[in-house]
């Protein structure tokens, strides 16, 4: 959605689109590290979020969800369910 998005901009600098979550191959979330003449959208989860640490960063967009851990009894195991987080959480 963001590269379309981007698309529609007239005369937009070049962005690099990249995600970071638990499940991305080793590969693909070094790319996050690596420098480059172009501009870096790195979007993570929650999760991944805390983890990490980057130098460089300027701007932080926070989408206002989590993934949160819940028990699912139709299945009996836990599971990630995406929930919106408290204002007090967010700042």
């Amino acid at each position: 959605m963001i590269a379309e998005r981007l698309k529609k901009l007239d005369n937009s600098p070049p962005l690099l689109i990249l995600p970071i979550y638990s499940q991305l191959s080793s590969d693909a979330q070094a790319k996050i590290f690596e420098s480059s003449n172009y501009r870096k959208c790195i979007v993570a989860t929650n999760i991944a979020e805390t983890s990490l640490t980057l130098d460089g960063v300027k701007f932080v967009i926070d989408t206002g969800f989590s993934k949160l851990k819940v028990y699912n009894p139709k299945i009996g195991m836990d599971a990630l369910q995406i929930t919106p987080v408290s204002q007090a959480n967010s700042n």
